[in-house]
């Protein structure tokens, strides 16, 4: 649930039991095709995310991501959705129900293929700094709203 990471190590430590019951969870959302509709995107969001600075445990769009340096609507999109994101993702860890997170991660998906892949699609690796760190960061938050369920660059998909 996280490979070589002092953080889900720490997790696991403190709550065998969250540990069992995310694998157990993950399994059934590989065998049941969830998995597939958001692993791309939030597989692809972390490893672009890895070449910023954004700490792992941030949620919150609202202190570290600047839409004055928004270029394109699918930026705008893209935090907005970061924003409703929050107390969903929230609201799953604490009630320890990870379905609530994988449905939050799946209406956000097509808001970041727009992102990666649409018409108003981005350059991520801007050369203007303040523009690329705010477009890392947006990945960023995506990827550690993912890691409260797992570090999805450590799933085997089948």
């Amino acid at each position: 649930l996280g490979e070589d990471d002092p953080e889900y190590q720490n997790r696991a430590l403190i709550d065998v039991l969250d540990v069992r019951d995310r694998a157990l969870f993950l399994q059934s959302i590989r065998d049941n095709g969830t998995l597939n509709k958001i692993y791309e995107t939030v597989n692809r969001s972390a490893r672009l995310a890895k070449q910023g600075d954004l700490d792992t445990k941030e949620l919150q769009p609202t202190t570290v991501v600047n839409p004055e340096h928004f270029q394109k609507s699918c930026e705008q999109a893209f935090y907005d959705a970061l924003v409703e994101l929050v107390p969903k993702i929230k609201a799953s860890q604490e009630e320890r129900d990870y379905q609530k997170l994988v449905e939050a991660l799946e209406e956000i998906a097509p808001t970041v293929s727009t992102f990666f892949d649409g018409d108003q699609s981005v350059l991520v690796m801007d050369p203007d700094p303040n523009i690329r760190s705010n477009r890392l960061n947006l990945l960023g938050l995506l990827r550690n709203h993912a890691r409260v369920l797992a570090d999805f660059g450590a799933i085997v998909k089948s």
